[in-house]
């Protein structure tokens, strides 16, 4: 999984500079800069308020930040077929 990758992504397409979204946040830049660079892995209330600055949902977020070693091996085949479905109606709703 990949989360701090994700964060970052969705935060530059919003269009938030790190500093001000940290500041959003209520967070420092630089745990910020950790949590992007999956130097830290922060509590879920964390997650939850990072979620809700960036307008996804906290169960989307995590999907997002799926990884391919995330999913079982029998179910890649599957899951390489439906990700850039699923992906593209998230992103066309947050």
């Amino acid at each position: 999984m990949n989360i701090g990758n994700t964060i970052k992504k969705i935060r530059i397409q919003k269009g938030f500079k790190q500093t001000d979204f940290a500041d959003k946040c209520q967070l420092t830049q630089a745990y910020l800069s950790k949590i992007e660079s999956n130097q830290k892995e922060p509590a879920i209330s964390v997650f939850k308020t990072i979620a809700d600055a960036l307008g996804v949902p906290l169960p989307v977020l995590f999907f997002l930040s799926l990884d391919e070693e995330d999913i079982d091996p029998k179910k890649k085949e599957a899951f390489q077929i439906i990700l850039p479905s699923i992906k593209g109606m998230i992103e066309s709703f947050f």
